[in-house]
C-alpha cells in the first residue's frame, strides 16, 4: 500500500496537519454504566516527518483516575482512505481505524473482530475539534453514540490539573 507524498500542495497532508499541536478539552459518557460522568483529555498531536500521518498521544482522566489514549491515522494514497489504530490496534487492546475525509471531518470506522463502531472527528473554526465515538449495535441494526468531546487546541502546554 503506497502512502501519499508529504509535499505541501497535497489536500490530506495540509488537513492532517490541522491536528498538530496540543488538545485540551472535556467530554462525556452518553451511553451504557457510566452514563452522564465527565471526564477531561489532555493529547498532544504529532505530524511524522513526511506528514502523511499524525498521532494524536495523552490521557483523560476522571476525578484522580487517569488512562492513556492515542491514535495514529494516516493516508493511504493506494486505498483513497485513511487507516490507524486506535489505542493500540485490534492486535493490541485497541482497535483498527479505516474511514474517509468529508470536508473538515475524519468519519471512521473502529473495528476489532465481531465489535464495531466508529469514531467521528470535526474540525471546527477557532481550533476546536469535537470528537464522538459510537458502537454499532448489530442487533438492532443502529449505531450508540457512547462517547463525545470537545478539544480546543492551545498554544501552551495542556494541563489535566485543576
Amino acid at each position: 500500500m503506497s502512502v501519499a507524498s508529504g509535499h505541501a500542495a497535497d489536500p490530506e497532508t495540509d488537513f492532517l496537519a490541522q491536528f498538530k499541536g496540543k488538545w485540551s478539552g472535556t467530554g462525556r459518557v452518553l451511553a451504557g454504566p457510566d452514563k452522564g460522568t465527565d471526564f477531561k483529555c489532555a493529547l498532544n498531536g504529532k505530524p511524522s516527518r513526511t506528514g502523511v500521518k499524525i498521532s494524536m498521544d495523552g490521557k483523560c482522566s476522571i476525578g484522580r483516575l487517569s488512562a492513556r489514549m492515542g491514535a495514529s491515522i494516516k493516508y493511504s494514497a493506494g486505498a483513497q482512505k485513511y487507516i490507524g489504530r486506535f489505542m493500540g490496534g485490534a492486535k493490541g487492546n485497541g482497535m483498527d481505524i479505516y474511514g474517509d475525509r468529508q470536508g473538515n471531518a475524519l468519519k471512521l470506522r473502529l473495528s476489532r473482530g465481531t465489535t464495531q463502531g466508529s469514531m467521528d472527528l470535526l474540525l471546527q473554526k477557532n481550533d476546536l475539534m469535537r470528537v464522538i465515538i459510537s458502537v454499532t449495535d448489530s442487533e438492532r441494526g443502529r449505531t450508540i453514540p457512547v462517547i463525545a468531546m470537545d478539544l480546543n487546541k492551545s498554544r501552551s502546554a495542556a494541563s489535566l490539573s485543576d
